[in-house]
C-alpha cells in the first residue's frame, strides 16, 4: 500500500548537502481566508472580519495561524508512530466541519500529536484503546471522514501530497462519503461512499429513531423466524450435487413452447432494448431450428434459452405469486437456471471460446444482478468479466484484425463491450467502489445506431442519426457521457480528498449539458410496445446522469448552515431525487419492472429526500418560517410513500428486499414525527408495523415444498436428490403459513423475544446497535 504522506526532496549535490542553504523566515500570515484569497487587508476582528460581513458572508470568515508558534511541547513532534507536521501539512489535516475556525482546531491538532484520537460522525473522539474496543465489538461500522492507517496502538492521520490546493480551497470543502464497513477480522464487508446506504451515516437522528423503534416491537423476529425456517427446508433440498446434465436433460429443462416465447418477447422488450447481447435474427434461427430438431443446435443454445428465461423471469406481474421462504418461486427458478448456467460453462474448454460464450457469460451477471444473487459477490464477479472481456481484446476496436473477424463480429464485439463496461460501472456505483474501467485504455468504436435486421453479415450499414430509435440506441447514446461517469464514480469513492463545492458545480455544468444533448422520447409510436421501450431507454440515460446530482451535492445540502451553496445544493438535491423517483414511477405504470429491479437510485433518493427536508426544517425553525413545512413537507413525504410502493413491488417479486423497505418506513415515518412531535409513538408503531405487514403477506402466500420442487428441478435432479432420504419434520402445515392477524401480533409482543431472533441479514443492519454503542 503506497504511503500518502509524500517523500521528502533532497538534492543529489554534495555542495547543497555539505552547505545548506537557509530559507527565507517565512512571514506570518494576518488575515483571515477570504481576505488571503483575495489579497486584501484584513482587519482581523472577531468573530467575523468587517470585509466578511459587509459581503454577507461572515460564516465563511476563518483565521490562518502560524503553527510554528503553537508547539509548546518540544517533545509532541517526535511522538513515536507520528510524523513531524509542518505548518503546510498541519493546515490540511482538518477533520472539523465547515463553520469551525482553523484556529480552535490547531489546538486541538497540538494534541493529537501526544495522543492520536480518532473522531467518529458525530465529532465524538475516541483514544486508540476506545476504537479498538468499539471496532472488536461492531460488526457494522460507519468510518468517519479521517482516514487512519492502525498499527497496534499507534496510528498515522493520512495526508495528502498536495496541500496548496486544499488550503485554497478549503473555504467550501466537505469531507467525502462516510464508507460501511460490515463484519469482523477478515470476515469484512466494504461498502464505499457511493453505496445508497452510506448515506445514512450522516443522518444521526434518523437511526436513533429506527433504534427506538425496533427496541419497541418484537413481532417481527417471530415472523422473520417462520421465514427462515422454510428457507433453511427448501436449501436442504435445493443443495444440489455432481449432476451435470445431457444435452438431451438440458433440453427437458425447458417449458412447454408457449412459455418460453412469453419470455423471449419479454425478454428483448426489456433487456435487449438498454443492454445488447443477442441479435435477434441470428438468434431466432436457433431458436426455431431448437424446437424443429433440439439435435441440430449446441447446447450453448439451451444455455442462452435458460439464462434469458432467468432475466425476465421475476418480472412477470402475478395476480397470487408464490414463495419459498423470503424467495419468490420465480427468482428460485431463476437461480436454479443460473447454476445449471454456470456448471455447464465451468466445463467449457478456454481453447475453444465462441461468442455464444461470452453472451452467456454476460447473461450471468445480468442474470446474477436482477435477481440478487450473491449479491456480495456480483461486483468481484463484474470486474472478473471486464478483464476476461480486456485479455479477449475487447477493449481494442475489432477493426485492427483486419479482414480476419467479419463485419457482424466485429459490431457484436463493440456491442459485447459497451455492454460489460456499462453493467460493471452501475454495479461498482452500487457497490460504493471505483470501476475497473477507470484508467483503461480503449480504442474500441461506440456501437452503430441501427436496426438488427440491418446487421448481416455481408453488409456495412450506416450509423442512423442519434434521434431515431434503434435496439441500440442506449448504448450508442451512453457511450458519450460513460467517460464523465467514469471519472464521477471515482471521484465520489476517493477518500485522499475533500469534495470542492466549486469543483462540483462544474461537474453539474458538465452532467447538466449530458442531460440536455438527450433526445426526446420522440413521437408516439401506433404499438405500445415501442412506446415502452423509447420511455426506459429514455428514463435509463437519464437517470445514470441525474444520480451523481445528487450523490455529488448530498454531502453539501444535510449541512445546517445559513450558506447559499448549502441552500443551492439542497435545491439541487430535492430536485433531482424527485425527478428520478417521478420516472420510476412512470416506468413502474406501464408495467415495466427490469430497472426497479436492477437499480437502487430511488432508494437513495428517498434517503436524500428525507435528510434534505429535514434540514430544511431545522433551519426554517430557526428563523421561525413555516412556510417550507406547511407548502413542501407533505409533497416531500408522498415522495417517500411512492418509493415505498415501489419496495413494496419489489418484495413482491422477489420476495426479498426487507431491509430498504424498513429504511424507507423509518424515514417517513421520521419525517411525520418531526412535523407532529405527539403523534412520535404512533408513527414508530406504524413504520414497524408496515415492515411486519410485508414479511406476513409473504408468510402468507408460502408454496408447498413438494409442488415447488416439481415447478422448479427437472426429474432427474429430483431422482438424485432422493436417494440421500432428506426428511424434515411435519410442521409445515396452514396454520403455521397463515397469515398473523392483530391477535397474534399483540400475543407475540408479550413474549419479549431478544433482538438476536433477527435472522435476515446482520442483525446490525436493522438496528445500527453496534454503531450506537460507540456514539451513545
Amino acid at each position: 500500500m503506497q504511503s500518502s504522506v509524500p517523500p521528502a526532496r533532497t538534492s543529489t549535490s554534495p555542495r547543497a548537502n555539505s552547505h545548506p542553504i537557509q530559507g527565507k523566515r517565512k512571514r506570518k500570515t494576518l488575515s483571515c481566508y477570504e481576505c488571503r484569497r483575495r489579497k486584501l487587508k484584513c482587519d482581523r476582528e472577531e468573530p467575523s472580519c468587517s470585509r466578511c460581513r459587509k459581503a454577507g458572508q461572515p460564516e465563511l470568515c476563518s483565521y490562518v495561524y502560524d503553527v510554528s508558534s503553537l508547539s509548546a511541547n518540544p517533545q509532541s513532534s517526535n511522538t513515536p508512530g507520528l510524523l513531524p507536521l509542518s505548518s503546510s501539512v498541519s493546515q490540511q489535516l482538518d477533520p472539523s466541519p465547515r463553520g469551525v475556525p482553523p484556529r480552535d482546531h490547531f489546538a486541538h491538532s497540538s494534541a493529537l500529536r501526544v495522543a492520536p484520537q480518532f473522531l467518529d460522525i458525530s465529532g465524538k473522539e475516541y483514544a486508540p484503546s476506545t476504537l479498538q474496543a468499539a471496532q472488536n465489538q461492531g460488526t457494522w461500522q460507519l468510518l468517519g471522514h479521517v482516514s487512519m492507517a492502525t498499527n497496534g496502538a499507534e496510528a498515522r492521520p493520512a495526508i495528502s501530497a498536495d496541500t496548496t490546493e486544499v488550503a485554497a480551497g478549503s473555504q467550501d470543502s466537505i469531507p467525502k462519503e462516510t464508507v460501511i464497513f460490515r463484519g469482523e477480522n477478515f470476515r469484512t464487508q466494504y461498502y464505499g461512499g457511493s453505496n445508497p446506504t452510506s448515506s445514512i451515516a450522516h443522518f444521526p437522528e434518523l437511526r436513533s429513531f429506527m433504534k427506538e423503534t425496533i427496541h419497541s416491537q418484537t413481532a417481527l423476529p417471530r415472523v422473520q423466524r417462520e421465514l427462515k425456517s422454510l428457507q433453511v427446508k427448501w436449501k436442504g433440498i435445493r443443495a444440489d450435487n455432481a449432476w451435470f446434465p445431457t444435452h438431451a436433460e438440458l433440453f427437458q429443462l425447458l417449458p412447454d413452447r408457449e412459455t418460453v416465447d412469453r419470455h423471449v418477447n419479454l425478454y428483448f422488450d426489456t433487456v435487449e432494448t438498454t443492454y445488447r447481447i443477442l441479435h435477434y435474427q441470428s438468434f431466432q434461427k436457433q431458436y426455431e431450428l431448437l424446437w424443429k430438431d433440439p439435435k441440430q443446435v449446441n447446447s450453448a443454445v439451451v444455455i442462452i434459452l435458460l439464462l434469458v428465461m432467468a432475466s425476465v423471469d421475476v418480472l412477470f406481474s402475478h395476480e397470487q405469486p408464490k414463495y419459498i421462504g423470503d424467495s419468490s418461486v420465480s427468482r428460485e427458478r431463476a437461480i436454479f437456471w443460473i447454476e445449471v448456467s454456470e456448471k455447464w460453462l465451468a466445463r467449457q474448454s478456454y481453447k475453444h471460446v465462441h461468442l455464444a460464450i461470452w453472451q452467456i457469460r454476460c447473461l450471468i451477471v445480468f442474470a446474477k444482478q436482477i435477481n440478487v444473487v450473491k449479491k456480495k459477490r456480483i461486483w468481484t464477479e463484474a470486474g472478473t468479466l471486464l478483464r476476461e472481456a480486456m485479455s479477449a481484446g475487447f477493449h481494442r476496436d475489432p477493426s485492427v484484425l483486419g479482414e480476419k473477424v467479419s463485419f457482424f463480429d466485429q459490431e457484436m464485439r463493440r456491442r459485447l463491450w459497451a455492454t460489460i463496461i456499462e453493467m460493471e460501472l452501475q454495479i461498482s456505483i452500487d457497490r460504493g467502489m471505483p470501476s475497473a474501467s477507470a484508467g483503461i485504455p480503449s480504442d474500441t468504436a461506440t456501437v452503430l445506431n441501427v436496426h438488427d435486421e440491418e446487421l448481416e453479415k455481408n453488409s456495412r450499414p450506416t450509423s442512423r442519426p442519434v434521434r431515431e430509435h434503434t435496439s441500440t440506441s442506449y448504448l450508442h447514446i451512453s457511450r458519450s457521457s460513460f467517460s464523465l461517469r467514469v471519472s464521477l464514480n471515482s471521484m465520489i469513492n476517493d477518500l485522499s480528498s475533500p469534495l470542492v463545492h466549486e469543483n462540483v458545480l462544474d461537474y453539474e455544468d458538465m452532467i447538466t449539458r449530458e442531460l440536455q444533448r438527450l433526445p426526446s422520447s420522440g413521437a408516439i409510436h401506433t404499438q405500445a410496445h415501442e412506446n415502452k421501450r423509447r420511455i426506459m431507454v429514455k428514463s435509463l440515460l437519464d437517470i445514470q446522469l441525474r444520480q451523481f446530482l445528487v450523490m455529488l451535492h448530498a454531502p453539501f445540502a444535510r449541512q445546517t448552515q445559513t450558506s447559499s451553496r448549502y441552500s443551492l445544493s439542497r435545491i439541487t438535491c430535492l430536485t433531482a431525487a424527485a425527478e428520478i423517483v417521478k420516472m420510476y414511477s412512470d416506468l413502474i405504470a406501464t408495467g415495466n419492472f427490469a430497472i426497479l429491479l436492477q437499480r437502487s437510485d430511488y432508494f437513495r433518493a428517498a434517503l436524500v429526500i428525507c435528510q434534505s427536508t429535514y434540514t430544511n426544517l431545522i433551519i426554517k425553525r430557526r428563523t421561525t418560517d413555516n412556510s417550507f413545512m406547511n407548502s413542501n413537507s407533505a409533497m416531500l413525504i408522498q415522495y417517500l410513500e411512492d418509493v415505498l410502493g415501489m419496495l413494496e413491488q419489489r418484495i413482491t417479486q422477489h420476495g426479498t428486499g426487507y431491509t430498504y423497505y424498513w429504511y424507507i418506513s423509518a424515514a417517513s415515518a421520521f419525517l411525520r414525527s418531526v412535523l407532529f412531535p405527539s403523534e412520535s409513538t404512533r408513527e414508530k408503531e406504524g413504520a414497524i408495523n408496515r415492515v411486519t405487514r410485508q414479511y406476513c403477506r409473504i408468510l402468507e402466500a408460502q408454496e408447498d415444498i413438494d409442488s415447488a420442487k416439481d415447478m422448479i428441478m427437472p426429474m432427474p435432479l429430483q431422482s438424485i436428490n432422493s436417494t440421500r432420504n432428506l426428511t424434515f419434520p411435519n410442521d409445515n402445515n396452514t396454520a403455521a403459513l397463515a397469515m398473523i392477524s392483530t391477535e397474534d401480533s399483540q400475543l407475540m409482543q408479550s413474549m419479549d423475544l431478544p433482538l438476536d431472533e433477527f435472522f435476515f441479514g446482520n442483525p446490525a443492519a436493522w438496528t445500527f446497535e453496534n454503531l450506537w454503542n460507540t456514539m451513545d
